[in-house]
């Protein structure tokens, strides 16, 4: 069945027509979350109750989830979530920042028009008259230019006077210009510029020590319209060849996708380098050890209709060393880092009127060695903080039905339970005085068919919950300017912000210890303590833009009687961030046990920057792990050439003997190829030899390398080296 849907969408996907769909989101797994609320803060605010709106004056910040707009004035209509913004606006998303005169721009969908602005969606460079946003992917911009140029006045810009932007796909321009500098060299009515193809062929050479010599190759070419292939050939001298592919596939009814497959029959020497293979006496330093490899993955996302999204993966991996992912560090680092997941899963999330229902398939007996906990199915239903009528008392539900296993691998146990969960809160904000109040009662019960005990099933567990967010504001303004010692302070504005959480999580009728842990629903337990928050600000100007000279958080919780872990104070979090100048910097972030009388970990970064120079030293503790000194040093020669020097060692050992890290000392030579850097670089990592590379990377498209003999190659693709 999988074969045939996949020749389905092959089939549909190498159509050379269609409509472009709007796809959203990303190929991993995620909820789909509710529209956050918009908070707003100034130095003045008044809010209209005959039309819904609020106004703004003054050092006006305005936050909607990861959206953050600044200006000197605004109109938020609290109703759309619609803002009119006017005055030192600077939008900051995860699309794009926008610098600009005004702008109308919607919390909601992420829409909106900027009048006399400079757009930035990496790793382009917009600006224009007028520039609406249309939707997440589509905007157009009227009397303006777009470059990848970094600079503010680029060096070269292609000039239109009306220009829609498909971002990573393509440009369509009308009546466009090329300036170089200001200097006009070229003109065409229309013109359609690619914002998404790479170099069809890339090679690699390097040296790296579980591979010897090597060459990795990538071959790109696109098939039809929405098909793009990338071939991978590739050769190590102690290991031999590998090869694989990735298929990128849109569809224009099913959604899109990724096909990605890996394999090599390793046949490793027992040398480093193959002319190293007998010892002088024509004795084999070792055997020759074979190993078959591979990996296969398909990713698929579908958005169905508005607001349903259906989320799949199909992970297979063959592994001699699959318990301790032995593949994936070797030949897939970066995925290795970042927790690529090894199990095989089926979401589909709704969004309803009222809240978000999903449906969880999740498996792991493909990759049996790597068995974990499975959901067939996972059944979810969540009622985000919803308002009760107009009374002003907001609902959060949680209901779950699992029928869930865990089995390990060789199997010595097979745990099963069949669990339905439903986790309910009332809340009710509102202010005393110039306290902020929110709150909250609520409950847990959770039936299970069986628990870690065969003798107790059928059972139903219950537990209470109460809250109290407390929490409110005091600043001070003082109208000081100084710029003694380079301090640049113009106004200075104290804020303090307290909060304090009281929180009781009633006993579970039926104890954690007495059920398999599946997840965190399983691990429910008494606590009764108070959340302390403490923050300072000390604020001021510069530039225009409000910056936090000082900050200092410090937050705590105090365990109560019947609490279930320590009574009293439990370690003291300190982070602090010094910004005294624009060319000093430090931050400071601290654990301390207050029970243990010892620090868990403290971090302690500090930077110090000139004229073409910078130098930044950094420490890292952490109890039983030991302590780390790293220091750098940029120094820019002249504007064509720069400097740098890294340096990172252990100071002390960890409890078993062993380093926490290895020296790794790397000296780095930059060249500006104007719109091109090339790096040459040394790195020297203790017990793993020093290797040399050469790297051209793009200004403008950072993630787009040339690399020769590299240990540093970060794209994710089969080989990528660390």
């Amino acid at each position: 069945m999988a074969c045939f849907f996949l020749f389905s969408l092959a089939k549909e996907a190498l159509a050379t027509s269609f409509p472009m769909p709007n796809i959203k989101g990303s190929l991993k797994r995620q909820n789909t979350k509710a529209v956050s609320q918009v908070t707003m803060q100034a130095d003045q605010v008044s809010f209209s109750s005959s039309d819904n709106k609020a106004h703004a004056k003054g050092n006006v910040v305005v936050n909607s989830k990861d959206q953050h707009l600044f200006c000197d004035q605004l109109q938020l209509d609290r109703v759309v979530q619609e803002v009119v913004a006017q005055g030192n606006v600077y939008l900051d998303t995860s699309q794009e920042n926008v610098i600009a005169q005004g702008l109308t721009y919607n919390f909601n969908d992420g829409t909106g028009e900027f009048r006399d602005a400079r757009v930035y969606v990496d790793p382009y460079q917009i600006k224009g008259k007028k520039i609406n946003k249309v939707s997440e992917t589509y905007m157009t911009m009227d009397e303006g230019y777009m470059t990848t140029c970094d600079l503010d006045e680029p060096h070269f810009r292609m000039g239109a006077h009306r220009m829609d932007i498909y971002q990573h796909d393509r440009a369509v321009v009308h009546g466009m210009k090329i300036y170089l500098g200001n200097v006009p060299v070229m003109y065409l009515p229309y013109y359609v510029q690619d914002l998404k193809n790479r170099p069809i062929l890339t090679f690699i050479p390097g040296e790296k020590k579980d591979f010897g010599l090597f060459l990795l190759t990538t071959a790109r070419f696109q098939v039809g319209s929405h098909v793009k292939v990338s071939l991978h050939f590739d050769t190590r001298e102690r290991d031999g060849f590998g090869e694989g592919f990735d298929v990128n596939y849109n569809t224009p009814n099913f959604g899109r996708g990724l096909v990605s497959a890996y394999y090599t029959d390793e046949n490793q020497i027992a040398s480093h380098h193959l002319w190293d293979l007998y010892r002088s006496n024509g004795v084999k330093r070792g055997p020759t050890t074979h190993h078959e490899r591979y990996r296969f993955i398909w990713r698929h996302q579908w958005q169905i209709d508005r607001n349903t999204d259906a989320i799949w993966q199909i992970y297979k991996i063959h592994d001699y060393d699959i318990v301790n992912n032995g593949f994936l560090k070797k030949y897939f680092p970066r995925e290795y880092g970042q927790g690529e997941p090894t199990d095989s899963y089926f979401l589909l999330t709704r969004n309803m009127p009222h809240g978000t229902l999903t449906f969880h398939i999740e498996d792991t007996r493909i990759n049996r060695p790597l068995r974990g906990v499975e959901y067939y199915p996972q059944i979810q239903y969540v009622v985000n903080n919803e308002q009760i009528g107009k009374t002003g008392f907001y609902l959060k539900s949680a209901n779950d039905f699992s029928n869930i296993s865990h089995q390990n691998y060789p199997k010595t146990f097979n745990e099963k339970t069949l669990r339905f969960d439903t986790n309910n809160d009332i809340s009710h904000p509102f202010k005393l005085g110039f306290i902020q109040l929110n709150p909250h009662l609520g409950g847990e019960e959770t039936y299970y068919s069986r628990t870690a005990n065969l003798d107790h099933q059928d059972i139903i567990r219950g537990l209470f919950r109460g809250s109290l967010d407390m929490s409110t504001r005091f600043y001070r303004v003082w109208d000081y300017h100084t710029n003694f010692a380079g301090l640049n302070i113009n106004g200075l504005r104290h804020v303090i912000t307290p909060t304090v959480t009281y929180l009781y999580q009633a006993r579970p009728t039926f104890p954690a210890s007495s059920l398999n842990q599946f997840d965190s629903i399983d691990d429910l337990y008494r606590i009764h303590q108070f959340a302390f928050g403490f923050e300072n600000q000390l604020q001021t100007k510069r530039n225009g833009q409000v910056v936090d000279l000082l900050r200092a958080l410090v937050t705590t919780n105090f365990g109560l009687k019947g609490t279930t872990g320590h009574r009293g104070f439990n370690p003291y979090d300190l982070l602090v961030d010094f910004n005294p100048t624009n060319w000093l910097t430090f931050h400071n972030d601290t654990e301390y046990d207050f029970h243990a009388d010892h620090v868990n970990s403290a971090n302690f970064d500090g930077e110090i920057h000139g004229a073409g120079w910078s130098f930044s030293l950094g420490s890292r503790y952490a109890r039983k792990q030991g302590d780390q000194i790293t220091t750098e040093w940029d120094y820019t020669i002249n504007p064509k050439w720069k400097f740098k020097i890294y340096d990172s060692f252990p100071l002390t050992y960890a409890l078993d003997g062993n380093p926490t890290s290895a020296r790794e000392v790397e000296y780095v030579l930059t060249r500006d190829l104007h719109e091109w850097e090339v790096d040459f670089s040394v790195d020297s990592l203790e017990k793993q030899g020093t290797t040399f590379y050469v790297l051209f990377r793009l200004k403008a498209l950072p993630n787009m390398k040339l690399n020769f003999a590299s240990a540093s190659f970060r794209d994710s693709r089969a080989g990528a080296l660390n």
